[in-house]
């Protein structure tokens, strides 16, 4: 009995041999493992190897397929041969490509429910509009920047209309990646349309945000189009969710920080005092007193440390788990307000995600302003060259000038030294 790598050879069985063929043809029935068993010609059987010894048929049990064999090398061809490299690459590639294209899928689904999620979720949002034809907007210079205004309002019970507490104007400047914080002093003395001249802060009372806009636009020349309002108060529960702020509280701030906690209450929330000051980490209602420090060093450094708790907030929210952007959102949106569209909102969230913009601020009146404390019919106003505030503002926002990218790293160098 002869055993190939294929069949069992049954020495007994007539395998047709056909004297008629010349013995010079070397047809080989094993020709497929390369061995030569006889010169003498056989008839292929190869298309019987389908018959089991336990068939009906006549010639069952002559013969019958031999175990197959598990293959050692996956990468082994049918001939014996070793698959080419270029065709084992090739079939990497296409393995690669079709896990890329799932996990490219997975992401998109995944992006698109979380989008649609947030999108219905700023959908909640009260909205109010702005008359585009009332925001006394006198200028084209702002063209590729997008200009908020960031009003902090204070909606105490003995204040049912509210006043603009904290007003920023936030500036999205995207060709230089930063985001650019300018706060103006409240107690700022400026022309109010229809009511003469008053305290900055009383053009919300009087007129609420269309007019607030209006007279920022109209004093500082500015250019902006929409406008974002928070209940002051109720900042405090979005940085506790967020697990609190970083400030460095200064010696100075520390005794103010304490006396302001101790007068201040916060429904349903915990105030307690700071042990020491240092740089820590504000829970929510700490840090809301925080920034509601004036009497040490008046309304600009007030409105600088309302600045630091924006940025730290910013910096906090970056670093939080994903899941639970959501559960911020919504807490966000609960208290405010805004003319901004739901797109619009998703689009400037998505490029300060992928981008991480450099936060830079400015305050009105400052070093190159100078303001004053003026008492005009009794009442206590900050006074300055409101015509300077405005240059020093477009400056800010320009980079020109005194904040010059080649004038800013001057004085740093002055300042290392």
């Amino acid at each position: 009995m002869y055993n190939n790598n294929d069949y069992e050879y049954d020495d007994d069985y007539d395998y047709d041999y056909d004297d008629d063929k010349t013995t010079n043809s070397n047809s080989d029935i094993f020709s497929h493992s390369g061995r030569n068993v006889s010169s003498r010609s056989y008839t292929d059987i190869s298309s019987r190897s389908s018959r089991y010894a336990d068939t009906d048929e006549p010639d069952a049990g002559k013969y019958r397929p031999a175990p197959q064999r598990t293959p050692v090398n996956q990468n082994r061809t049918k001939n014996g041969g070793s698959k080419p490299a270029a065709k084992r690459k090739k079939r990497k590639k296409h393995i690669f490509l079709k896990t890329v294209a799932v996990l490219l899928c997975v992401v998109i689904v995944a992006f698109a429910a979380f989008y649609g999620y947030a999108y219905n979720l700023l959908n909640k949002i009260k909205r109010t509009e702005l008359d585009a034809s009332d925001l006394g907007i006198a200028t084209t210079d702002y063209k590729g920047y997008k200009n908020i205004a960031l009003l902090g309002i204070d909606t105490r019970q003995d204040n049912k209309t509210g006043r603009s507490d904290a007003i920023v104007i936030l500036t999205v400047d995207k060709a230089h990646r930063k985001i650019k914080l300018t706060s103006i002093a409240r107690d700022s003395y400026v022309s109010i349309d229809g009511h003469s001249k008053d305290k900055l802060t009383h053009a919300y009372a009087y007129g609420r945000s269309q007019l607030a806009v209006k007279t920022l636009n109209q004093n500082f020349g500015l250019e902006i189009t929409d406008y974002v309002t928070m209940n002051f108060f109720e900042l405090a529960r979005v940085i506790n969710y967020i697990g609190g702020v970083e400030i460095d509280v200064t010696e100075k701030e520390f005794k103010e920080l304490n006396r302001i906690i101790g007068m201040t209450k916060f429904e349903g929330m915990e105030n307690k005092k700071i042990s020491a000051p240092g740089l820590q980490v504000l829970t929510g209602t700490q840090a809301v007193c925080y920034a509601r420090i004036r009497k040490i060093d008046g309304d600009v450094e007030r409105g600088n440390r309302q600045k630091t708790v924006l940025s730290a907030m910013f910096k906090a929210a970056k670093k939080l788990n994903p899941t639970k952007l959501p559960q911020l959102a919504s807490l966000i949106t609960e208290q405010c307000e805004t003319s901004l569209s739901s797109s619009d909102i998703l689009n400037l969230g998505m490029w300060a995600i992928l981008f991480s913009p450099e936060f830079e601020s400015l305050s009105i009146p400052n070093d190159n302003v100078k303001g004053k404390g003026q008492t005009i019919s009794g009442v206590w106003y900050y006074t300055y060259d409101i015509d300077k505030a405005k240059k020093e503002i477009s400056d800010f926002i320009f980079e020109k000038n005194y904040y010059s990218p080649e004038e800013v790293a001057k004085r740093k160098a002055e300042d290392e030294k």
